[in-house]
């Protein structure tokens, strides 16, 4: 057997077995196999060999025979040479007469974050503009507005229900342009530019067939920059009237004790959400800089693994859209070279990512109590329903892979938290 370090934490052990020892194992193997086997003549298990391997797939045989043949190795191999491996070693036959395997472990690989003990992000406060205020008081008074029918021309301010198709220049119906008992609020410019324009003077029965062209940026594929005349047909008229922001209004509708209070709330909630953004903006770019400054050399067996992850991962996505990769694929016109590619980055991405951070973490010594991760663990127990909460607890059970990845959040979060503080 000969064991060598190759770069990117890489090291491979090349195993060379003997006919005997390949001879046996596959015995060994075609026995496991016999009980499940019907051979004319003979009691399940009872049948020769020979006979067994007739009815057997020979790669799945040979691959339990270099399965049982490896597997001894696997422990022995990382006890001797003092390797932690981060995923499962891969097998690679290289002969089959001879049977010459190669086992290739990986283990994390050497990281560097440059420049990481004075890596910030610069943060920006967060302005609330006085108009977002008014426009959210206004949106507030607009939907306790009320309507009364009125028997004259329509104008400004004025909702204006009625029926509408476009037809073409030889008179055709254009598709996705018919509408029936739609209101609209003159001002409100939410139709066409020069629709509603041309609404002003008509009353309750009038009739008007206008020409308008759709916007080359219209969402509509088919009717961007096409040239259409609109056919109206008016059914209702309505004078609206939008209530004041008084103190009535405000308590009337539990929004304050008084117009001052309600835009004071009103302008901490935006901030609020503007602070939300800012952080996870900061923390976009806090990540995209680890990544960036992480130098690390990928074994190509790591990447390989995670994306395959990502593509299941992607796969899982559109199944709940109700659609496949294949349809994806087509649909996109993405080759699957260039899918193999965007997800080959994403994955070395993720892993610089990782790397970067279990790096920080050990420059910082980021460490969390039990008692945190077990708060955590209570908090999502807590959301469980009664009749799944024992599978639950014993997923996340203290010493459990669940309760270590939590372990690895709350490090996480005060990683971030400390480098985000940073000056």
């Amino acid at each position: 057997m000969e064991v060598k370090k190759l770069p990117a934490g890489r090291t491979q052990a090349m195993i060379m077995f003997g006919e005997n020892e390949v001879t046996q194992a596959e015995e060994i193997a075609l026995k496991r196999r016999a009980a499940g086997v019907t051979v004319p003549g003979f009691r399940p298990g009872k049948a020769p060999l020979d006979a067994v391997r007739t009815k057997t797939d020979p790669e799945d045989v040979f691959d339990d025979v270099v399965r049982s043949l490896v597997s001894p190795f696997l422990r022995t191999i990382a006890e001797e040479h003092k390797l932690k491996p981060i995923i499962p070693p891969s097998v690679t036959v290289e002969t089959v007469k001879p049977l010459k395997v190669t086992l290739t472990f990986v283990e994390r690989p050497p990281v560097k974050v440059k420049g990481g003990n004075k890596m910030t992000v610069k943060k920006t406060e967060p302005k609330v503009d006085g108009k977002d205020v008014e426009r959210m008081v206004q949106y507030l008074l607009e939907q306790e507005r009320t309507f009364t029918q009125v028997d004259r021309a329509a104008k400004e301010g004025d909702q204006v229900t009625m029926d509408f198709h476009a037809t073409d220049k030889e008179g055709a119906d254009v598709p996705g342009t018919r509408a029936r008992g739609y209101a609209n609020i003159l001002g409100s410019k939410t139709l066409l530019p020069g629709f509603e324009e041309a609404l002003h003077g008509l009353k309750k029965g009038g009739k008007k067939s206008f020409p308008l062209t759709f916007p080359e940026k219209y969402h509509a594929g088919h009717l961007r920059g096409k040239p259409v005349t609109f056919h109206v047909d008016v059914t209702k008229v309505e004078e609206t009237h939008t209530p004041e922001l008084n103190e009535e209004f405000v308590k009337k509708h539990e929004l304050g004790k008084s117009p001052e209070d309600l835009r004071k709330r009103i302008e901490d909630s935006l901030r609020a959400q503007e602070e939300d953004a800012e952080r996870h903006r900061r923390e976009r770019e806090l990540y995209d800089a680890i990544v960036k400054a992480t130098q690390a050399d990928l074994a190509p067996e790591l990447v390989s693994r995670v994306e395959r992850s990502l593509s299941a991962e992607m796969e899982e996505e559109l199944g709940k859209k109700n659609t496949t990769l294949r349809d994806w694929m087509e649909k996109t016109k993405k080759t699957p070279e260039a899918l193999h590619k965007d997800l080959e980055e994403q994955a070395k991405r993720r892993l610089l990512l990782r790397f970067g951070i279990e790096q920080l973490m050990e420059e910082r010594k980021i460490t969390v109590e039990d008692g945190d991760v077990e708060a955590l663990a209570g908090e999502i127990l807590a959301s469980v329903p009664p009749e799944q909460q024992e599978e639950a607890k014993r997923r996340l059970a203290k010493g459990g892979e669940e309760y270590e990845q939590l372990r690895w959040k709350k490090m996480v979060e005060k990683l971030i938290e400390e480098m985000l503080k940073a000056k």
